[in-house]
């Protein structure tokens, strides 16, 4: 398993995992698992089985990018779901066995503005509620857009998300669980602590103003678990290594969310 990331603000969006591979509860080296999709201005992050159908995900997904790259009016929509068909018919029954799940984010055009899209495919269908362990892994991948079709709304982003006067965001989460909840913990910590200093009115602290001093936002919430893990009792080091990071600048015909 693993920890992977996307954050979403008004300046565009940012992808990040660790780089940690582990095998048999040992370190096993370090892999991709930040992915450009550059002809559609999105990216995606892997989490979970590192092989499909035999083939290693890094040249697997590699793979497929490429091979998606070469179909004409494909959206990020499109791209999506032929991902999640690809593994659900190509990924092994034992590779499915401990749970994948695949961040893709990305701006999407329609009649000449661009709005953020999150697409989720997982074949991990629950989370236990005392533990936060997944749970209900099973063959079958679901999909689910789950940004401006759902947390944009019901998440009071409409209002705020463009807002230069405020720092507002959406970010989504994925991995192993104590590192997915210590991300979690970490983060509503320490946007409390910047908070504290930004409010401080004759102090020049302030939220990020650009991706990437953004990026700078999201690496320290991934060091803090990168340094947790060092300092543990694991066997392996299931998330660390080298932050992956991928940048994505939100458009300048961006649509107005307040409309």
């Amino acid at each position: 398993m693993t920890l992977i990331i996307t954050h979403i603000n008004r300046f565009g969006i940012i992808h990040a995992s660790d780089s940690n591979l582990t095998s048999s509860d040992q370190d096993a080296g370090e892999v991709t698992k930040t992915y450009k999709i550059v002809f559609l201005k999105a990216g995606l992050t892997t989490a979970g089985s590192y092989r499909v159908n035999n083939v290693p995900m890094p040249e697997w997904m590699t793979d497929f990018i490429d091979k998606q790259s070469k179909i004409t009016e494909l959206t990020l929509k499109d791209f999506s779901h032929n991902l999640k068909h690809a593994l659900q018919e190509t990924m092994l029954k034992e590779e499915k066995e401990n749970g994948s799940m695949i961040h893709i984010a990305g701006y999407v055009e329609e009649q000449g503005l661009y709005h953020p899209e999150f697409w989720f495919i997982s074949n991990v269908h629950g989370i236990d509620p005392k533990t936060g362990e997944y749970e209900d892994i099973d063959e079958n991948f679901a999909i689910s857009e789950d940004f401006w079709n759902r947390d944009y709304r019901n998440n009071n982003l409409k209002e705020t998300f463009q807002d230069p006067n405020q720092y507002s965001y959406q970010i989504y989460v994925n991995g192993l669980a104590p590192g997915r909840i210590g991300f979690n913990i970490i983060r509503t910590q320490l946007d409390r602590f910047f908070s504290s200093f930004w409010n401080v009115r004759d102090w020049k602290f302030r939220p990020p103003k650009t991706l990437k001093e953004t990026k700078l936002y999201v690496e320290i919430y991934m060091q803090v678990i990168n340094s947790l893990f060092i300092m543990s009792d694991y066997n392996a080091r299931y998330i660390g290594g080298k932050t992956q990071t991928l940048l994505i600048p939100q458009p300048e015909n961006i649509v107005d969310k307040k409309s």
